[in-house]
């Protein structure tokens, strides 16, 4: 999938240099003081004693994340469904998104704990702050902001100089949008059926979508996932219905736009499946999972 056009080949170096020259820059300072100051991925700042060696993770796409880095062996406890890699699974949970075990997480006596911006409610939040332990803030809303956030992360565990080659690899993967194959494709990202619920402005799918050569048509929409009507999604004549699915495997759960045979997608068979923890959780495999995005828009662009 990198497609770099040849005036960009010396951009795109000149900044992975640029990368790889900050971060050990970073690595360089935090070996001469004993405290830790880093901002997350919101711009909060937070101080540690030092790079973090206990955390819990409350988003199985931070313990992915985490895993990536090298650091797995250093969270203590994590949410249910962190199942990947196979060793996040004998991690012990201390709750999910709807709840957390606040008197678990404070015997675990983390360094930080990582949340997921938005992800976690306020008032989850405010009773993890009360506990007086750091929460360190995860967010991504496009695909260049994964490798940003493993930097990040990297600074938040002192992995700087061991994470550097992840992070330019994966710059590597992203297309730029001026690269968006042609003609741009329509496209209703479904991610519930009842509710009828997509994604809006703020998501790294709609930026895989770009980048693709599709446009998810509520784009615009502020909310990450907004709940639209039938006849808006028929009304933008999309050429591409997709959705994710267990490993991307075909299912039914796209079969009710089959009705609407004006539908472009209808015509062109623009039905697409996409591995969901793949492409949901916002994690190196999301780039992964863009690559067979991308190949499947592009079969769809031949018929169109």
């Amino acid at each position: 999938m990198n497609r770099l056009s040849a005036p960009h080949v010396g951009l795109f170096c000149f900044r992975r240099v640029c990368l790889l020259c900050v971060i050990i820059s970073v690595w360089l300072i935090s070996q001469t003081a004993h405290a830790l100051t880093i901002r997350d991925d919101t711009g909060r700042t937070l101080t540690l004693n030092g790079p973090a060696q206990r955390i819990v993770s409350l988003a199985p796409s931070i313990t992915e994340n985490l895993f990536a880095i090298g650091v797995g062996a250093r969270i203590v406890g994590t949410s249910a469904s962190s199942d990947f890699p196979h060793a996040a699974q004998s991690i012990p949970l201390i709750g999910d998104y709807q709840s957390l075990d606040l008197e678990r997480i404070a015997a675990l006596k983390p360094d930080v704990i990582v949340a997921w911006q938005g992800g976690n409610s306020t008032a989850q939040i405010a009773a993890l702050e009360r506990l007086n332990i750091p929460v360190y803030f995860h967010r991504v809303d496009t695909l260049p902001d994964i490798p940003l956030a493993l930097m990040r992360l990297a600074q938040l565990t002192g992995t700087e100089l061991a994470t550097a080659p992840i992070i330019l690899k994966a710059y590597q993967q992203i297309d730029l949008l001026k690269d968006a194959p042609q003609p741009i494709l329509p496209t209703f990202y479904q991610v519930w059926s009842s509710p009828l619920m997509t994604l809006g402005r703020n998501s790294w799918v709609t930026d895989a979508l770009a980048r693709c050569g599709a446009r998810n048509i509520f784009a615009d929409l502020p909310l990450a996932a907004p709940t639209v009507n039938i006849e808006d999604v028929l009304k933008a004549q999309p050429a591409i219905f997709a959705t994710a699915t267990p490993n991307g495997i075909a299912n039914n759960s796209l079969d009710a736009w089959k009705k609407w045979t004006d539908a472009p997608a209808n015509r062109i068979q623009g039905f697409i499946f996409i591995d969901d923890n793949a492409m949901n959780r916002a994690t190196l495999r999301t780039l992964s999972a863009t690559r067979t995005l991308c190949a499947k828009i592009a079969d769809i662009r031949s018929r169109f």
